[in-house]
């Protein structure tokens, strides 16, 4: 459907009735684009019921995606669990994981984007202090290198070519 069509809001109230699909698990739904996130809360003891709802909440997005003919990208889906360090440490391997079916499992990463922000399972941000430092680092650079290569009688000097 094209940008800005008329049909637009249709489509969009048509593919938004996914919220309630979720919700019927006790999972909290994150939608931007095309972009979904779920978000269920736990405290370490729950762990096992709280993969089994959120395996059971992912397989049957799935479906619900197959029967509008989409498709649920298992390469760009992953689990991160957040948590205190001491928390994180009680889990094992096992819990980390989130098997949807037989042949599908939700891969467990560490860290996660999300609209451009980096979040590791700590919540300290480093990743993302990281990348944002090395972003600002290549753009002053550029600055310098430009400057130093600009007229030194000009009264203005712009960083960006």
């Amino acid at each position: 459907m094209p940008q800005g069509s008329v049909l637009g809001p249709l489509g969009f109230v048509a593919y938004t009735d996914i919220v309630d699909f979720i919700q019927r698990h006790d999972v909290s739904p994150h939608l931007y684009a095309d972009d979904t996130q779920l978000l269920a809360s736990t405290k370490p003891v729950n762990v096992s019921a709280v993969r089994q709802q959120l395996a059971g909440c992912v397989a049957d997005v799935s479906r619900w995606c197959a029967a509008r003919r989409l498709q649920l990208n298992s390469d760009k889906t992953e689990a991160i669990w957040i948590g205190s360090k001491a928390a994180l440490n009680k889990l094992s391997a096992q819990d980390r994981s989130l098997t949807v079916s037989d042949d599908t499992a939700v891969k467990s990463t560490d860290v996660v984007c999300d609209l451009g922000v980096f979040f590791d399972a700590e919540l300290t941000m480093k990743q993302h202090i990281a990348k944002v430092s090395a972003a600002c680092f290549y753009h002053l650079n550029v600055c310098v290198k430009y400057v130093a290569a600009s007229d030194t009688r000009s009264s203005h000097v712009s960083c960006w070519p």
